[in-house]
């Protein structure tokens, strides 16, 4: 875990008032011990995706709340991928993996009207 200070030290592109601000809207969720914010490798990679978002693909304050949810969404979905791919290809789970099979079986076709 690092500090504040630290986190601005490796990302000299922004301020601590600037992670104040991604702090208050959510965007950053640190710990908080005796006062001060400590930050996870995932926060440190988080602010470095806000950045890339804001300065970068010009992602407007207004809509960086929106475009963190639909990441983050995306992100839960292709973990979930990962495991059921692995549920499927493993014979670790063989009641789990002949229901899963079933179900991509009946969905495997899809129609275009």
């Amino acid at each position: 875990m690092i500090t504040l200070e630290m986190l601005c030290y490796n990302l000299p592109e922004i301020t601590a008032n600037d992670v104040y601000h991604w702090i208050n809207n959510q965007w950053l969720r640190p710990e908080k011990k005796e006062g001060n914010y400590l930050f996870k490798e995932i926060d440190e990679a988080r602010a470095k995706l806000i950045l890339e978002l804001r300065d970068h693909l010009g992602v407007a304050e207004d809509s960086m709340s929106l475009v963190l949810q639909l990441l983050d969404q995306l992100y839960t979905t292709r973990r979930q991928m990962r495991y059921l791919c692995e549920v499927i290809s493993t014979e670790k789970y063989p009641d789990v993996q002949q229901i899963l099979r079933r179900i991509l079986d009946d969905h495997s076709t899809i129609e275009i009207n």
